[in-house]
């Protein structure tokens, strides 16, 4: 955030970032629901309950009523509104461009602490053995749906194909995103982190509608990477239990899959 508010040429266009982000996140989720309500109808063979064609399970209704806590969303959006102030009155351009090595060691330690969760959570491979395929063909669907159709929209965007493709490879993850691209580009890190930070917030009001009107198992494509935490209470709430299954296992693999693949966009 110091970094950014010390940019006057990012302050200066932060309204057309804005509008970049927005046409970013709304393809990713678009383009992300299609390829699953295509792996889900033509590869997992499920009805738009979750459920196994044929299957003599009958729906039920929706899950269990407990509601997301988002307040991490608030503290870090606060966090980088809060830095971009301190960067544009009170931290001098020299000054804020020492912020990198912080950074950097950060990313680091984030990805340790990531790892070090995961491993403390016993049961993700069980889970991820739960899904079955599931577990690895909607991460796919959910990766190539979202980088691909942005790739193709850079062609009309001021960023270009590879820089969209970066972007939209954050699948929802904003926290980590931003800064493996803020290397490469801080006016490509600001976009990463606007758009994945709407990517989650937008989750929240579609994931009802889309669970109702479309399927169950499309849920777990908008949030991507925020499937597995943030986002998972919505997902089952607004759809049924056994999707946790899905969710979690979908989160995993795409929390897996963002460190490797922006990191290898970039350096094409």
């Amino acid at each position: 955030g110091i970094r950014l508010g010390a940019n006057e040429q990012i302050i200066s266009s932060l309204g057309r970032i804005g509008l970049i982000s927005l046409a970013l996140t709304f393809t990713a989720m678009t383009g992300s629901l299609l390829a699953v309500t295509a792996l889900r109808r033509l590869v997992l063979k499920l009805d738009r309950f979750g459920l196994t064609r044929g299957s003599t399970e009958t729906e039920t209704g929706t899950g269990t009523s407990e509601k997301a806590d988002y307040s991490m969303t608030w503290w870090i959006m606060g966090a980088v509104l809060l830095g971009m102030a301190a960067g544009y009155f009170v931290v001098p351009g020299p000054a804020a461009e020492n912020f990198v090595y912080v950074t950097d060691y950060g990313l680091r330690l984030l990805l340790l602490l990531v790892g070090i969760d995961m491993g403390r959570q016993g049961s993700v491979m069980a889970k991820l053995k739960a899904a079955g395929t599931g577990a690895v063909l909607i991460p796919i669907g959910v990766t190539l749906g979202s980088v691909l159709p942005c790739a193709l929209l850079g062609l009309a965007l001021p960023i270009g194909m590879k820089d969209a493709a970066a972007v939209s490879a954050g699948l929802g993850w904003y926290s980590l995103t931003p800064s493996l691209i803020a290397p490469y580009s801080l006016r490509l890190s600001a976009i990463a982190f606007l758009s994945n930070v709407m990517r989650e917030l937008f989750s929240i009001v579609l994931i009802p509608p889309v669970a109702r009107y479309i399927g169950y198992v499309e849920c777990v494509a908008l949030p991507g990477a925020a499937a597995m935490d943030s986002s998972l209470p919505v997902v089952v709430g607004a759809t049924h239990e056994r999707i946790t299954i899905y969710s979690f296992a979908s989160g995993v693999v795409l929390s897996l899959i963002v460190p490797f693949l922006v990191p290898v966009i970039l350096a094409l």
